[in-house]
């Protein structure tokens, strides 16, 4: 009988997967509002501009910092994912959730829409057209920014008639009429796409966000054509010469993506753009990042000042290489959330989302770096924020080896000073009228080396060192994994048998290294991240 029961419901659940979706599931036209900490889910239901009959169910996630009383208001920032991304995936990107917890503002995650490219209702308009996706994964999830010279950015989206834009002001709307939100501290940031969405926001809902953060995404050519002169915005802009997905304006990026900027204009362009919109008086006040101990990148910063009604135009220029890969189409401070290979590797530099909130919030910052195998804190943080003042405060500051075979070295750092900068668990005083950048630098114990039971030989030898941060996902993935089974720590065994030599070749020819890392090695740990959850 109970089986009989479960049959039923498997082949329910197959004949309801088997229905035709010609429209989406309707739901109430708004979410009720959440007020408790963490993160909660709305939704809007938003109706074509080509066919009113065709509803899109809309969603965004949010997330409400704790002690929020919904008396005092407190600013709004919208983090909006790339193509072929979500919401979720914004969220593990950008962190912008622990800066919401720490600093006390809402932080708004949207999420674009996914088109099937074969429904009848906009295929026809881009067959019409002769118009393709672009040759990327998941381009099918974009944000819809127009077009350029009647091609669009995100042909699925434009023939569908999404209005993006409006769904961005209904979910203001949606935050205003519900929460004390200060109206005059909204933002935008987005990566990619989602950082050219940025743009189109500061140009279609002029006046509506205080400050755009875009991220490795330029700002595209329809736009300095525009009607409509944006009002004067801050602008923090992240870009990379070496972003191998979308490179500078004229540029194509080589494979596997093979992607030509035809549609966006230069970095120094935007710039000297929203130089001009905002009036600006002053800089650039330029600062570098260049710390070999965290990796060979360097970040330089470029700051324009004194703007109608105090806004800026802030340029973060990164160039260099991490692992041998150049710095790319990544979040500086982020996840390597794809091989390096492909979308180019993260500078870990700058904090990105830290840097962006500086510059939004008008306060002075304290970055905590780890090197060499170990993380730092300051009060329980990575970073802390600052009204400006020349009243001294103490911070504490702990260093963490990343396991027991590395060991805390020394404590570094600009504009401070340490009674023993030895100690890994030390206090200073600092005068919050500046920024801090503060290394805790580790290394492996001379006296103790890698054992055998520790030893990634193969991937140590691919990679030329046994501190590169992919030998952390292998050692997790055969502690978590293999050696808890019979099966895998016999695996692990012969592995410890026959691969010494094979690393000793390695290591000692550059090509088969190059080889072994590209296409061994890097897939390898790409799917153990990838699958992190289900072991």
């Amino acid at each position: 009988m109970v089986l009989k029961k479960y049959c039923i419901i498997a082949l329910l659940a197959i004949m309801a997967m088997m229905l035709p979706m010609a429209s989406p599931i309707p739901v109430a036209a708004g979410a009720p509002p959440e007020y408790g900490s963490g993160f909660h889910t709305g939704w809007i239901e938003e109706t074509s501009t080509v066919n009113s009959s065709w509803v899109f169910n809309r969603t965004f996630k949010y997330y409400i910092p704790p002690g929020f009383t919904n008396s005092t208001e407190v600013p709004l920032l919208f983090s909006f994912h790339g193509l072929g991304s979500s919401g979720d995936g914004q969220i593990t990107l950008t962190r912008f959730d622990a800066l919401a917890q720490q600093e006390g503002f809402i932080t708004v995650f949207p999420e674009s829409t996914a088109l099937d490219p074969n429904d009848s209702r906009w295929s026809g308009c881009m067959t019409a057209n002769n118009w393709t996706l672009p040759g990327l994964t998941g381009s099918n999830i974009m944000w819809n920014c127009g077009a350029i010279n009647g091609t669009p950015i995100a042909p699925l989206q434009y023939c569908a008639g999404v209005d993006d834009v409006g769904f961005t002001a209904d979910i203001v709307d949606w935050f205003e009429a519900n929460y004390a939100i200060n109206a005059s501290r909204i933002y935008a940031t987005g990566m990619s796409n989602g950082a050219m969405f940025s743009y189109y926001l500061a140009f279609n809902l002029t006046g509506v966000f205080a400050g755009i953060g875009p991220v490795t995404g330029p700002m595209d050519l329809n736009l300095g054509n525009a009607t409509t002169t944006p009002a004067p915005t801050t602008v923090i802009a992240i870009r990379s010469p070496t972003d191998p997905i979308i490179p500078e304006a004229g540029e194509c990026g080589g494979p596997p993506a093979n992607m030509c900027n035809n549609f966006g204009y230069s970095t120094p362009d935007t710039i000297a753009y929203w130089r001009e919109v905002n009036n600006t008086t002053t800089g650039p006040a330029q600062t570098t990042w260049s710390d070999a101990d965290i990796d060979d990148s360097t970040i330089t910063r470029s700051v324009y000042s004194g703007g109608t009604n105090g806004t800026q135009v802030i340029l973060f220029w990164e160039t260099g290489t991490v692992e041998g890969y150049n710095v790319g189409h990544t979040w500086p401070g982020g996840p390597q959330y794809q091989v390096a290979w492909y979308i180019g590797s993260v500078s870990n530099q700058i904090d990105g989302s830290a840097q962006i909130w500086k510059y939004f919030s008008h306060k002075n910052l304290l970055t905590m770096h780890g090197a060499g195998g170990g993380t730092a804190t300051a009060n329980g943080s990575k970073t802390l924020f600052f009204e400006p003042s020349s009243t001294p405060t103490a911070v504490t500051l702990v260093a963490t080896p990343q396991n027991e075979f590395y060991e805390f070295v020394n404590w570094s750092g600009n504009n401070v000073s340490f009674a023993d900068p030895t100690d890994p668990t030390i206090t200073i005083n600092i005068t919050p009228n500046k920024d801090y950048d503060i290394k805790a630098k580790f290394q492996i114990k001379p006296e103790e080396p890698e054992p055998p039971s520790g030893g990634c030989f193969i991937a140590t030898a691919a990679y030329g060192t046994p501190t590169a941060k992919q030998l952390n996902v292998l050692r997790a993935f055969r502690d978590d994994m293999l050696l808890k089974s019979t099966v895998g720590s016999r695996l692990v065994d012969l592995y410890y048998k026959v691969s010494p030599p094979v690393a000793n070749f390695i290591s000692e020819h550059s090509s088969v290294r190059t080889l072994v890392r590209e296409l061994l090695v890097d897939p390898i740990v790409w799917l153990a991240e990838a699958t992190r959850d289900i072991w």
